[in-house]
């Protein structure tokens, strides 16, 4: 057995313990107050990790079954911990909120059809099992679409001032290298076809996800500590004040049927 053997199974099994302590570490601190949705995601990741390592030696084909509907539920819940992100970064501007929530929808109908105009491509490739090829490719346009949500979301309160406690600024940073790292992990399986990357890279960055959640999350760091505000801070929040009264009256012009080209 050699290294390349080795290394994905320390990362995966030690992600497992991992995943297990951050639940603890959320619910006994009460962060799971903070952080419902992501809590949540972070004890189906266990449950996964733990039913698959337990099914992975009674065969692929049941492996194959069970990842599928487990990754379904995860994608889900991993999209809404980004919603409960941008909500707590942007929940002093109810027009940034409601703008963000409406680019989200309409990024994530984008990329359930860029992952529908890859599958054919995709699907000339020999070797792969539809209902896997689906879900990967799904996989990976979501990952990659959160990231960037994220990023963009980063460099706006970077530009505007983000009056966030220093846990959610640490979690968010880590959720974008988890996003980021995920994604880069199914693009290279499923279009480079480089599987011992894959099979490095995304334990990797779950286990160093998780230990940087670990170290993130601390008490006291929920709520900023209030400060005289600076002449830039103010006129940093009226401007993002303006931005989002004119976000919140663009909002109202848009509707998700609209986006669809639905009348």
């Amino acid at each position: 057995m050699t290294w390349l053997d080795t290394l994905p199974k320390v990362f995966w099994y030690g992600s497992i313990a991992l995943e297990a302590l951050l639940c603890v570490r959320l619910f006994s601190n009460s962060f799971w107050r903070e952080y419902p949705r992501f809590t949540l995601f972070v004890g189906v990741l266990c449950i996964e990790s733990i039913a698959l390592a337990i099914i992975r030696p009674y065969g692929q084909t049941l492996y194959g079954e069970v990842w599928i509907v487990s990754r379904s539920v995860a994608l889900v819940l991993e999209s809404l911990a980004v919603v409960e992100i941008f909500s707590r970064w942007a929940h002093h501007f109810p027009g940034i909120d409601t703008f963000g929530r409406k680019l989200f929808a309409g990024l994530a109908i984008g990329a359930l059809v860029a992952a529908s105009a890859t599958l054919p491509a995709d699907a000339s490739r020999a070797g792969w099992v539809f209902a896997y090829q689906i879900t990967s490719v799904v996989n990976r346009e979501i990952h990659l679409l959160l990231a960037v949500f994220l990023a963009l979301m980063i460099g706006f309160f970077v530009f505007f001032g983000g009056p966030v406690a220093p846990n959610l600024r640490r979690h968010t940073w880590l959720m974008l290298w988890f996003l980021s790292a995920t994604g880069a992990s199914y693009f290279s399986s499923t279009v480079a076809r480089t599987f011992w990357l894959t099979s490095i890279l995304m334990p990797a960055a779950s286990f160093s996800a998780l230990v940087g959640w670990l170290a993130a999350f601390r008490r006291g760091q929920d709520v900023r500590v209030p400060a005289a505000p600076s002449p830039a801070d103010l006129a940093e929040y009226h401007a993002a004040e303006a931005l989002s009264q004119t976000l919140l009256r663009f909002g109202e012009r848009i509707t998700l049927r609209g986006l669809l080209g639905l009348k």
